[in-house]
């Protein structure tokens, strides 16, 4: 779809809710999304580039992710970065994929083999699991959030983190001395990832299709 066919889409559903600006959700997941970040991170940017083609403005609304989801779905704003599920394909409708997250486990650099069976493993609760992770091959340690999981590893309280590739990465760059920890090759599992509004926000076609046009334009996000 052209941008003048998007802009045209917006307009034709209604004066009302194309001068109203389009609230986004932005948790704290960078470096895609993430209060602290310039432009709220590389999707927030993204977003607002697509609703600026569309002559539309933003209202970024700086929330954890649990009260992100439950706004989302209740039609209060866009979720900038998702994965689909049979739960919430019942529930939201979604914007092509805007990146193809890796998931896996970091280790220490001087760790040479594979995980054992049995190994611990540390992870962010209420994170999706793969079957690899959710298999009973490793013994899993639960955090409230991401971060302590870096200090867990150097400790040797746990053999593994389990985090997003980019987002962990993003944390270790901004530690002097992370050279200690890597990425351990293959990823777990790809998952595609896209933004999502509410089947019933009525301006979900139109929002969609402008950010659809703004994700075709910017490809490299989905590589």
């Amino acid at each position: 779809m052209k941008r003048g066919a998007a802009l045209a889409l917006t307009l034709a559903a209604g004066i009302a809710g194309a001068r109203t600006p389009v609230p986004l959700c932005v948790t704290d997941f960078p470096p895609y999304v993430s209060p602290a970040l310039p432009d709220g991170g590389q999707l927030t940017a993204l977003a607002r580039r697509a609703f600026a083609a569309g002559g539309l403005g933003v209202r970024q609304l700086d929330v954890p992710w649990v009260r992100a989801y439950a706004m989302a779905g209740r039609g209060e704003c866009l979720l900038l970065a998702v994965w689909r599920n049979e739960e919430r394909d019942a529930q939201f409708r979604y914007s092509l994929p805007v990146a193809q997250m890796e998931l896996g486990l970091f280790v220490r650099a001087d760790r040479q083999a594979p995980l054992p069976h049995g190994a611990t493993v540390a992870y962010q609760r209420g994170s999706y699991l793969p079957p690899a992770m959710a298999g009973g091959r490793y013994r899993l340690h639960a955090l409230i959030n991401a971060r302590p999981g870096l200090e867990l590893l150097q400790l040797g309280r746990v053999e593994a983190v389990f985090s997003e590739r980019a987002s962990f990465e993003h944390q270790l760059a901004q530690r002097p001395g992370g050279a200690w920890v890597r990425w351990q090759a293959p990823p777990l599992e790809v998952k595609p990832t896209f933004m999502a509004l509410s089947k019933a926000h009525p301006q979900a076609q139109a929002w969609l299709a402008l950010l659809d046009e703004e994700i075709r334009q910017s490809g490299e996000l989905r590589n």
